[in-house]
Formats: C-alpha cells, sequence, structure tokens
C-alpha cells in the first residue's frame, strides 16, 4: 500500500545531517506498516521496538550516556552495523517512561543509527524539537486511494485539470465521481481499504469500520479514569449526531442535558491529542491581520487542526476519517438521507485539508451568512464552500469580500466540474487533495 509519505522519509535518508523522524498519528492509519515497509525495503539491517508491549526495555537499552547509545542497541539486537546505516524504529515513543530521554539520546548517537519514533498521542516535546522531524500520517486521501485500488492513470487527469481549471470530458468527470463514492463508504483505513482490495466488495466494510471503532473506545478505557472514560466516550460518539443536523457546529446540548464546556474540555483536547477528531475553530476578524504567522505547511509536517491551535470556543468536530463516519451513520440509520451528505462531504474535505497541513477554521456572519473552511494558501486567506451537488449559488463568498476586501479570489468544491469564474474555483469533490 503506497504511501505518499514515503517520499518524505527517502528525502530525509540521504539528508545530512540527520534529525530523528517523530512520526505521528491515529491508531489504524499505518504508520508501523509505513515504518516497517520503509525500513525493508531501503535498509539492510534494522532495529523495532515496541514501548507498548515491552515498556521495560528503556531501562534495559536507554539508561546509558549517548555515546554508548549506538554500542548496547546494536548488542542487544546482534546488529553488526557493517552493511552501513541501522534504522532504529521506536513504536508508541510516548508510552516510554520517559520518552523525551530517549529522543535527545538517540538524536546524539552516533551517525549510522537512524531514527524514527511512532506516536499514536500528541505530546509536548517543545524542548527536543530541535532535535526532530515530526511528520504526520492520516488515512489515505482520494490519491492514495485511486493509486491502492489500480485507477492511479487518474491522478495525472486530475491534476493537470486542476492546475488549468479546464473542465475533465463529462465520461471521466462521472467515473470519478464514482470511485469518490466508493472511498466515501470505505474511507482512507487501511483496514477497510485492504478489506475492499481483498474481496472486491464493501459488504464487510462496516464490520472492519467497527473494529476499529472499538479499538478506539477499548484503548480510551485503558488509558483513562473511569470518570474521563464515561465523558471521552460521550463526545466522541457525537460526532456524527453534530454532522447531522443542518447546523454542524459543535453543540453540546447533543452530549447530555446540562453539559458545558467546563465539564467537557478534558475529554475534547483528549480526542484532539488522540487524533481522533479534527477541529475546526471560528474564524476572527483579528485573524486576518495575522495570516503571514500562518504559512502553508508542507505535505507531512505535523497537524495544527487536530491539535486544537486555537481554543476558540465555537468550533466544529469532524472524525478522523470518512469511511468511519459514513458506516457509522449508516448503521444507525440504515440509508443515508441526503441532508446527512452535506456533512459527509465536509467531513471529508475537513480531513483532506488537515492532512494536507492546514490549520482549520469557518465563518459565519450576524445574517447568518458562512463558509465551511478558511484556509491560509500561498500567504493568502482563501474561503471554501462545500456543497454536495452540483448547486453552488450561493451569497456566502460575496458577503466575506464585501467584509474582507482584501480576499480576492474562492474555491466552491461540489460534484461540478472544473471552472474558473470571477475569480472563483471551482474544484470537484474528487480533486481536494490538490488543494
Amino acid at each position: 500500500m503506497k504511501r505518499k509519505l514515503i517520499n518524505k522519509l527517502l528525502d530525509w535518508k540521504e539528508s545530512s545531517p540527520k534529525k530523528l523522524i517523530l512520526l505521528t498519528g491515529g491508531r489504524g492509519v499505518g504508520k508501523t506498516y509505513l515504518a516497517y515497509d520503509f525500513a525493508k525495503s531501503f535498509y539492510t539491517e534494522f532495529i523495532y521496538i515496541n514501548f507498548e508491549t515491552e515498556p521495560s526495555l528503556y531501562d534495559l537499552l536507554f539508561k546509558t550516556a549517548p555515546l554508548q547509545t549506538e554500542t548496547v542497541l546494536k548488542d542487544y539486537f546482534h546488529i553488526s552495523g557493517a552493511a552501513g546505516p541501522v534504522l532504529v524504529i521506536l513504536d508508541e515513543i510516548t508510552l516510554c517512561p520517559d520518552f523525551r530521554k530517549v529522543i535527545n539520546l538517540l538524536s546524539k548517537a552516533g551517525t549510522l543509527l537512524h531514527t524514527i519514533a511512532i506516536s499514536s498521542f500528541f505530546a509536548d516535546t517543545c524542548e527536543y524539537e530541535d532535535n526532530f522531524i515530526q511528520l504526520h500520517l492520516s488515512p489515505l486521501d482520494f490519491e492514495e486511494f485511486l493509486i491502492t485500488t489500480g485507477n492511479e492513470w487518474y491522478i495525472e487527469v486530475i491534476t493537470e485539470h486542476y492546475s488549468s481549471n479546464a473542465k475533465i470530458p463529462d465520461i471521466v468527470h462521472k467515473e470519478l465521481l464514482t470511485l469518490f463514492e466508493l472511498y466515501l463508504q470505505i474511507g482512507g483505513m487501511p483496514l477497510a481499504v485492504n478489506e475492499f482490495i481483498n474481496t472486491g466488495s464493501t459488504l464487510n466494510i462496516s464490520e472492519q469500520h467497527r473494529i476499529l471503532l472499538n479499538s478506539y473506545i477499548s484503548d480510551i478505557y485503558k488509558n483513562n479514569s473511569e470518570g474521563d472514560f464515561l465523558k471521552i466516550s460521550q463526545v466522541f460518539n457525537t460526532i456524527d449526531k453534530q454532522l447531522c443536523k443542518e447546523n454542524h457546529k459543535f453543540q453540546y446540548k447533543l452530549i447530555r442535558k446540562g453539559a458545558t464546556h467546563g465539564l467537557y474540555a478534558h475529554a475534547l483536547q483528549y480526542i484532539k491529542n488522540s487524533y481522533y477528531g479534527i477541529r475546526c475553530s471560528k474564524f476572527e476578524e483579528g485573524q486576518l491581520n495575522h495570516r503571514n504567522e500562518k504559512e502553508h505547511p508542507a505535505q507531512g509536517t505535523v497537524l495544527p487542526s487536530f491539535i486544537g491551535d486555537n481554543p476558540h470556543p465555537c468550533f466544529k468536530l469532524y472524525m478522523m476519517d470518512i469511511g468511519m463516519l459514513y458506516s457509522t451513520i449508516k448503521t444507525q440509520h440504515a440509508i443515508i438521507k441526503e441532508q446527512w451528505k452535506k456533512g459527509l462531504i465536509e467531513n471529508y474535505v475537513a480531513q483532506c485539508l488537515a492532512a494536507i497541513g492546514y490549520p482549520l477554521y469557518f465563518w459565519e456572519s450576524d445574517s447568518q451568512s458562512k463558509i465551511d473552511f478558511i484556509i491560509c494558501k500561498d500567504n493568502q486567506i482563501l474561503p471554501i464552500e462545500v456543497k454536495a451537488d452540483e448547486n453552488t449559488r450561493s451569497r456566502n463568498v460575496s458577503i466575506f469580500r464585501t467584509k474582507y476586501q482584501s480576499v480576492t479570489d474562492s474555491v466552491k468544491i461540489s460534484t461540478r466540474n472544473f471552472d474558473y469564474v470571477n475569480h472563483v474555483k471551482y474544484v470537484p469533490i474528487y480533486a481536494v487533495f490538490c488543494l
């Protein structure tokens, strides 16, 4: 299963001097598989340590001086190092008794040790941020889905037409919309994608999603007190309900009567830190003046929208994977109603934009005009409207431009073909990864 992040790992392997890689992402997105496949393909020797299953190895291997770390690791794993650099994979590094010390040790170890540390939970590592490069792995986006399902040739067509704004031939456009509908059901979690590849059917996809969702609830239970577990699971289990209503802003009353931010702040933070949810905060006027601080990061960097760098009390919360959201809604209601399709598509766009690395915001005015997403691209504010069909008519963008006259261009995402009219770029829903 080819992941685009492999290109960054290859660049890192050839770079000098070499920092430690901190690879983050939610459980089940394929972090371990990616690191292990990278090790087998590009290194003669490698070391794998899982701190979730073998926490005792910390005392055995890392209570040492930096200059001794390389020798201790090679001796314990019977690694010669004669064939070149050795890759060290440290799985679930944040479960290590002192993961910050391990990061510090390996960043100062010999040049023949290359290290990838994997984490399924965000942790504050600011003190050592000069010692590592952080990469984030999300579920497969639609581009990776096309590659994995043998439809790679469509990608060049999509990217060329995205650049030129020329319409894709109708027959190809319809084929891509059909493939996208399939992607909505399957999503980007490797477990579900592999099930589809192996069987050629979506019949058992919901079961794969159920397995993943149950594993998340199990992890929440294992890592929290009984009271916190109850609150976190309540928030997590209400994400689909938030996105099935007309207004997708997070409402505490859907959790239970009397629920407040004060009662559920920790639960929301845990969901962000474990990458189970994507937060989109309300855009405020003052943020337009600070757009230079939010440069568009490179593909694969850490995701500010996941870790919640803007604690605005008004926000939207999306699920990590569109396929899991689709199965959750369908399990409860059997049929996906058209009125819920907007929430599904919006979740997909949030997932895709977050995977690229954009901090996510939304905007609304007192007159109820609203923009689904506000991002900063090429150092400019870019409003994005999301539609579930070809009907893209609205005055929302015009109202936003009237309020913020420095904003010139906007994007409308829908099932409509590529186009560019009056500073509005029309992007089909299958081409969001191009943004």
